[in-house]
């Protein structure tokens, strides 16, 4: 028993980062109609901005969080100014395309940079434990949850009890109809990439002192936040936060009970299961009238 405490833990753990990595997914997709296949990337960028600041410049880490969250804060504002502004009234696949060709330029940027040797990122509660029904449980996988709970709920302010939050929701259900309200849809489109890379950011951060900062990351992260899209339901950020926690949940306990040969199988398997028989995923996907 004390074995699976310890393994559901770390589950939830890996499931919120993939959990925030798919949330920034689902809000790009809705406000933008755009599968932005560079979201992996994002998240290993995050991380790297957490080595930058908080090894190379060995920044306390309050100052190096918040300086990499800038970081990434920017970072989205120059995607959606340079990527997702000159290529919009081209074809979605011409979007795509810039954005898969954005994820190998910045993967490459980051090995130029930083090199091919993994970094590894320190928690503020590294080497710290807690005892929980006889399980030993890393704090920092307790922290992640904690975290990536306390974002849930500001998302859900944010959207639900905010003018900025209910205009970004506006933007993604029909574009032309928030122009005519007099909202300022170009400025709340980048705040849809700005949101998700900081969410990414946060991600990158969590996963850093869990996995080694490795340049090629954000390859099996943008698998994970896919796979969970399509489970919780493709456009839904309930669906995205639910269908992360599924596959972490699933590839940790799949690794330990079954084999960690198969743990990724597992995860995809069950993706397909999902398309096959359920492609709405858990929560359905709402139908939006983009004009």
């Amino acid at each position: 028993m004390a074995d699976f405490v310890q393994l559901l833990i770390n589950g939830l753990a890996i499931g919120s980062v993939y959990a925030l990595a798919a949330v920034g997914f689902v809000i790009v997709y809705s406000a933008t109609g755009v599968v932005n296949f560079a979201a992996g990337q994002f998240v290993m960028f995050g991380t790297f901005a957490g080595v930058a600041t908080l090894v190379n410049a060995q920044l306390p880490w309050p100052f190096a969080y918040s300086a990499a969250l800038l970081i990434m804060a920017l970072f989205g504002a120059l995607f959606f100014v340079s990527v997702y502004l000159p290529l919009r009234r081209g074809s979605v696949v011409t979007i795509i395309i810039g954005t898969v060709a954005v994820s190998i330029t910045m993967q490459n940027a980051a090995l130029l940079s930083f090199g091919s040797w993994p970094f590894r990122l320190p928690s503020p509660v590294e080497d710290s434990a807690v005892s929980l029904g006889g399980a030993i449980i890393s704090t920092h996988a307790l922290a992640v949850v904690a975290v990536t709970a306390g974002m849930v709920a500001g998302l859900w302010f944010l959207f639900n009890r905010t003018s900025v939050g209910v205009g970004m929701r506006a933007v993604a259900q029909d574009v032309q109809a928030a122009k005519l309200m007099g909202l300022k849809v170009n400025r709340l489109l980048a705040l849809s990439w700005i949101l998700a890379a900081v969410l990414a950011g946060v991600a990158g951060l969590m996963l850093g002192p869990m996995w080694f900062a490795d340049v090629n990351m954000g390859d099996p992260i943008a698998l994970k936040a896919f796979a969970a899209t399509i489970i919780g339901g493709f456009g839904s950020l309930p669906g995205a936060i639910v269908g992360g926690l599924f596959v972490g949940l699933s590839e940790v306990l799949g690794a330990s009970y079954v084999s960690s040969a198969y743990k990724d199988l597992i995860s995809f398997g069950i993706m397909i299961a999902f398309l096959l028989v359920r492609p709405q995923g858990v929560f359905g996907e709402k139908i939006q009238d983009r004009g």
